[in-house]
């Protein structure tokens, strides 16, 4: 071979190392943006934006005893003394009240079973006085009733809620829709990366990235929560309890990340080893 030849393979060696790695960046750098976007969608679609991850946290929470205390003030107004809602009872109607709010809906609580109660104690206190309500018309009761669950729900659709309720319908579309953009463009870029040859190198390098920025974001997370736990010590232990749910499953994601990230590393490595022999 001449020495000609020999320069002329070399410049070509040359050329078709640098040429992928100039590739690879900026697919890279896309790659990590686009893992970092659907982990953050997914994880909120999990957690906050999930009604019934909502429902499960807030009826365990201070809020499911201040809507059975709510209820139980609105009975006595009636001169009906005691409480009537249970707090199995206070822990579907939060459920409920939740999942109406995450869809955009005004609270309009089903407390039929309430009344069920409210109409059983009234019956015994007539019947210590040797009445009953049968001799009242059926208009009048079921009139009553209905007064009673119209007072409860307008003390709770208060314009908090209604806002709560707009905002969290918006995040949730622009979560979405970034989710299903970023979810397209990820698998745009894995085919374009077969076609060049540079999967594993793309992958490797964007999940290693991914997985330490995700464990930053998390920690920022954790830093937030503990923020607003000091600023809202009323609500302090709810804030502590949703957040540490919340954690337990961001850390989840950038643990997999971490994983997927060892994986595409090791199989470059092992490529690499079968290539030379």
């Amino acid at each position: 071979m001449s020495r000609e030849e020999m320069h002329r393979q070399k410049q070509q060696a040359d050329v078709s190392v640098k040429q992928p790695r100039h590739h690879h960046f900026g697919a890279t750098f896309l790659g990590i943006l686009l893992t970092m976007v659907m982990a953050i969608a997914i994880l909120l679609n999990a957690t906050v934006l999930d009604a019934d991850f909502a429902a499960d946290e807030l009826a365990d929470s201070p809020i499911s005893t201040q809507l059975q205390e709510e209820v139980n003030g609105s009975l006595s107004e009636y001169g009906v003394s005691g409480s009537l809602l249970t707090t199995k009872e206070t822990h579907r109607l939060v459920r409920q009240a939740v999942k109406q709010v995450y869809a955009g809906k005004s609270i309009k609580l089903d407390l039929t079973n309430v009344e069920k109660r409210l109409q059983s104690k009234v019956d015994d206190e007539l019947g210590s006085y040797g009445l009953s309500t049968s001799l009242l018309p059926s208009s009048a009761t079921s009139e009553s009733n209905q007064q009673l669950t119209n007072q409860v729900n307008q003390k709770l659709n208060t314009d908090e809620v209604q806002t709560a309720a707009k905002t969290i319908t918006t995040v949730k579309t622009v979560v979405n829709v970034l989710l299903a953009i970023s979810g397209v463009a990820l698998a745009v870029l894995i085919v374009w990366s077969l076609f060049k040859h540079c999967f594993l190198a793309v992958f490797s390098w964007s999940t290693a990235w991914s997985a330490g920025l995700y464990f930053g974001f998390v920690w920022l997370i954790k830093l937030g929560i503990n923020q607003a736990a000091q600023e809202q010590p009323d609500y302090a232990s709810t804030i502590a309890t949703i957040g540490n749910d919340v954690l337990t499953r961001g850390w989840r994601i950038a643990w997999l990340l971490l994983a997927l990230a060892l994986v595409g590393w090791l199989l470059r490595g092992g490529l690499r080893i079968v290539r030379r022999h």
